[in-house]
């Protein structure tokens, strides 16, 4: 009976990780990674067929998905691109779960989720995963990524690239919310909105690579001289120089088109051409209402809510009220919050990474003293298992292993709190007291916050530690008061060179390089890397960066976030996004669940 029980409690345990499913499929093993392809041991004599959906799972964990491309009679394999392909190669034994059949059938609805604080939901503001999450359902961009990674049209039904210059030809079917027809004008006014921002976002930081940017940005101009439109439905951007990642860029939050208004007036709310149209907007509930003229798949949902929340175990309790249908979060653990069994958990690995970065201005920090004697004075073991529960991953690198594989020659740095303080002890011109901001916008930076107050103190460094978010810290705070910076990046394109541009530039001091980091060779190679079409020599070099920045590390790079998202049994059809957002666009409830 003793083991019964127990049985049944791990059952119960399991469910809670990969939800029942009565769709027909069939189970196999992926046998090889290899060339950026995943060959799984089932074939034509086992149903599966090309274009049928596969789930990915390790130890009984959602971990991604795919398309069968290609099938044997014992064997079939799925193209991924070399982001989802460098981030299953470390994990074995990976499982499929290939869907042969749908017997229940979709059905619309309304999922009612949480947000915590006022969305900025304008491309040249977009930051933080939930905002991703709904500007994703309103906007579109001119490109989009398919499943494997693959650049796909999206309002341009095709495009052409002539050395610098990128030519799109729009589809003239296509509305935005408002009836409006898009034309290359609003193309153009979208771009020049992102030029015109006071401050570029790690998303739309490519902005800076189109002709004519410095003229508007600095000069007030009301064009980009990168820009031409030779008819109503074409449009040609140059750029400065050969830049590898831009289309990646454009299918990001920066790239996504808003109409063309007069610059006098304001939008009263958010207008995209997106599978979902904002019905009302208050400061506490937001109403999307499915766009029944979208031109690309219709969703099946009928809405989505959003409902402001002061916290999390607010919105957990009314989760189990059956209030809220689906909420995410990372750096922690369903059991924190949630009694209730009666829900699907999965669990996502992104591109996010959270750390500690110092104020490089400050004569102390001069040749990276500091930061190099602190990388020795946080152990990451302890910060994951017994802060965060083992929802994140202790960092390796710098590099995230979900967008590109690090250095396997990289500077190691351990843990030794004594080796800290040896090195610390010969550091002159530290102050009596260090400014720790942290950013809020991630509730579990707040206790990692006091563990890392509580290590310096036994250093004999007193910080004051303060809360920021990601909007209040501007260029100036950013210079005179911040001397630590424990924030968490969230890479917003699949490349590399949106993880090393944003943080390291010295061109976005006080922007997105908070710590206004400064390296002339770093620079020379991250330019290198975008003018580079070769995937292999791209990622040469960016392990090369990676090496250069860690020699004299300008933060301590300390864990990656574990996301999990918890939702209704019957709530299908959404996505994760490496990005660390949710994408809504095809869920649906099955009917019969």
């Amino acid at each position: 009976m003793r083991k019964f029980l127990i049985v049944f409690f791990i059952l119960m345990i399991s469910a809670q990780f990969v939800s029942a499913d009565t769709n027909i499929h069939v189970t196999g093993k992926i046998i090889l990674k290899k060339n950026k392809r995943l060959y799984i041991d089932k074939g034509r004599t086992d149903g599966v067929k090309v274009g049928q959906k596969f789930d990915i799972i390790y130890d009984n964990q959602y971990y991604g998905s795919g398309i069968i491309a290609w099938t044997g009679e014992d064997i079939s394999y799925s193209r991924v691109d070399s982001l989802v392909f460098y981030r299953l190669l470390y994990y074995e034994p990976l499982e499929v779960k290939i869907l042969l059949e749908y017997p229940l059938k979709s059905q619309g609805g309304v999922i009612h989720m949480p947000f915590y604080r006022s969305l900025n939901l304008k491309p040249s503001e977009i930051k933080t995963p939930i905002e991703k999450t709904v500007a994703c359902l309103i906007y579109d961009g001119l490109v989009k990524l398919d499943n494997q990674g693959q650049i796909i049209p999206a309002l341009a039904n095709s495009w052409e690239v002539h050395g610098n210059t990128y030519t799109f030809y729009l589809d003239h079917t296509v509305r935005f919310h408002s009836g409006k027809p898009i034309d290359a004008s609003d193309v153009a006014y979208s771009l020049v909105e992102l030029a015109k921002a006071p401050d570029v976002t790690p998303a739309s930081s490519f902005v800076l690579e189109i002709y004519g940017y410095e003229d508007v940005h600095f000069g007030g101009k009301n064009e980009l001289k990168g820009i031409f439109i030779p008819n109503k439905y074409t449009i040609a951007i140059t750029t400065k120089d050969t830049f590898v990642p831009f289309l990646k860029y454009l299918a990001g939050p920066g790239g996504y088109i808003i109409p063309a208004v007069d610059r006098t007036k304001t939008l009263p709310t958010p207008i995209g051409t997106g599978p979902f149209k904002i019905a009302s907007a208050r400061e506490d509930v937001i109403t999307l209402v499915a766009n029944e003229e979208y031109f690309g798949t219709p969703p099946t949902l009928d809405s989505l809510v959003l409902i402001r929340y002061k916290d999390r175990k607010e919105v957990a309790l009314d989760f189990e009220l059956g209030k809220i249908d689906l909420f995410f979060f990372d750096s922690a653990t369903e059991r924190d919050y949630l009694s209730n069994g009666n829900y699907t958990a999965r669990k996502y690995y992104t591109s996010s990474t959270v750390m500690l970065g110092f104020q490089c201005q400050r004569q102390y920090q001069k040749d990276f003293k500091l930061s190099r004697a602190l990388q020795y004075l946080f152990d990451k073991e302890s910060i994951v298992r017994v802060l965060l529960g083992n929802a994140a991953q202790k960092a390796t690198g710098l590099i995230p292993q979900t967008i590109g594989a690090g250095s396997s020659n990289i500077t190691n740095y351990y843990f030794s709190v004594k080796e800290a303080k040896e090195k610390i002890s010969r550091i002159d011109g530290i102050p009596s007291e260090l400014n720790l901001f942290f950013d809020d916008t991630d509730p579990m930076l707040e206790p990692v916050a006091g563990y890392i107050a509580g290590q310096l103190r036994q250093v004999g460094i007193k910080t004051i530690t303060k809360n920021t978010s990601k909007y209040q810290l501007d260029r100036q705070s950013a210079l005179s008061l911040l001397d630590l910076y424990l924030f968490r990046y969230d890479v917003p394109i699949g490349d590399l060179d949106a993880f090393f541009y944003p943080l390291f530039s010295k061109r976005l001091n006080g922007q997105t390089n908070f710590f206004y980091y400064e390296n002339p060779q770093l620079e020379k190679l991250i330019d290198g890397a975008r003018r580079l079409d070769d995937e292999y020599t791209r990622n040469d070099i960016y392990r090369k960066a990676e090496n250069l920045i860690m020699e004299k590390p300008p933060l301590v790079v300390l864990y990656y976030p574990i996301m999990t998202v918890i939702s209704r049994r019957d709530l299908y059809g959404f996505e994760a996004d490496l990005s660390a957002f949710i994408n809504l666009r095809q869920a649906y409830y099955q009917a019969g669940r």
